[in-house]
């Protein structure tokens, strides 16, 4: 997040800047002007609501990524989220055919322990790492964000910690095997298939080993069967086994706007007590890390000045990848 000054960065601005004027948004909205939306509203006077409260959201959004660049890290993290979330509202709002801004007033996350085990982390300031740092789901923008994008949130008072954000994000998995020593959750795939009738999923993860594909994703055979043979002679042949109806929701296939495609493992979280893995598309797993990354700015100083100067651990180089 920290580094988006790339071509798809400003190519995805150039898009976003059209949508900053409302009469775009609404034509948008109710498809006069072409996109790939799948919900296409009738003229109304919500509609007007919405196209000026999208408007007003992105340009918003667009100031606070423009002062984060001016800053240092120091600071950054919390002007991003900041941006995050108004673009997160605009999202919500467009694609929501009822709600307003007055409607998603907050943003869902907080980092009051909620058990013993995070009071106790949170009170030994010694313990703190970026590893282990959390947030916790609660009702506002984040359970919107889900609705919009999977079919139901995560359970209320869910517990995601940092680590378990940074080893399903595609942009950073080279460093983050470097780092922890241990493959990151997610795989680039040459080809895919998804039947519905009869159901069958074929992967073709880009690597020829067996070994080093099972290392980040260590419960696919549960499901799947590897063949012996290879697609194009450079892709593992990975098929779905019968009793398999419909797609398992501990993993999902993303296709980021730069392009490519991955194979993607589920957001490890904490529920009742209990680890649990559902597959959350990396937009949403971005708003919840830069929350974790902007609440260490606002509230742990110290720490945060300890962590981007090296003297606590080297995981900043991750956060600053993000």
């Amino acid at each position: 997040m920290f580094t988006w000054t790339n071509q798809p960065y400003e190519s995805m601005w150039n898009h976003l800047r059209l949508l900053k004027i409302p009469k775009n948004v609404g034509a948008l909205l109710i498809g006069k002007m072409k996109s790939n939306r799948r919900s296409i509203f009738e003229e109304s006077e919500i509609v007007t609501r919405k196209s000026r409260q999208v408007a007003y959201a992105i340009s918003q959004a667009d100031e606070y990524f423009t002062a984060a660049d001016t800053v240092s890290i120091a600071t950054s993290p919390l002007i991003y989220f900041y941006g995050m979330l108004s673009l997160t509202k605009a999202a919500i709002i467009a694609n929501s055919e009822k709600l307003l801004l007055e409607d998603i007033k907050y943003h869902g996350l907080f980092t009051r322990p909620t058990n013993s085990e995070l009071k106790a982390y949170s009170e030994n300031h010694e313990h703190w790492r970026m590893d282990t740092e959390y947030a916790i789901t609660n009702d506002g923008v984040v359970n919107e964000f889900f609705n919009i994008t999977h079919d139901s949130p995560l359970p209320k008072n869910s517990i995601v910690r940092f680590k378990d954000i940074l080893k399903i994000n595609p942009e950073i998995g080279e460093i983050y095997n470097r780092y922890y020593d241990e493959p990151p959750r997610f795989f680039p795939l040459y080809h895919s298939t998804i039947n519905k009738d009869p159901f069958h999923i074929e992967l073709n993860p880009a690597t020829t080993s067996k070994e080093i594909f099972t290392q980040s994703f260590p419960d696919i055979e549960n499901d799947f069967l590897i063949q012996d043979g290879l697609l194009h002679g450079q892709a593992l042949i990975i098929k779905s086994k019968e009793h398999l109806i419909s797609p398992p929701n501990y993993m999902g296939i993303y296709s980021p706007i730069p392009g490519g495609k991955f194979l993607i493992s589920g957001l490890e979280y904490e529920s009742n007590g209990e680890t649990h893995t559902k597959y959350i598309c990396p937009e949403v797993c971005d708003y919840i890390g830069m929350f974790i990354l902007g609440d260490i700015v606002r509230y742990k100083q110290e720490f945060w000045g300890r962590t981007i100067s090296g003297e606590t651990d080297g995981s900043i180089a991750l956060a600053r990848m993000m």
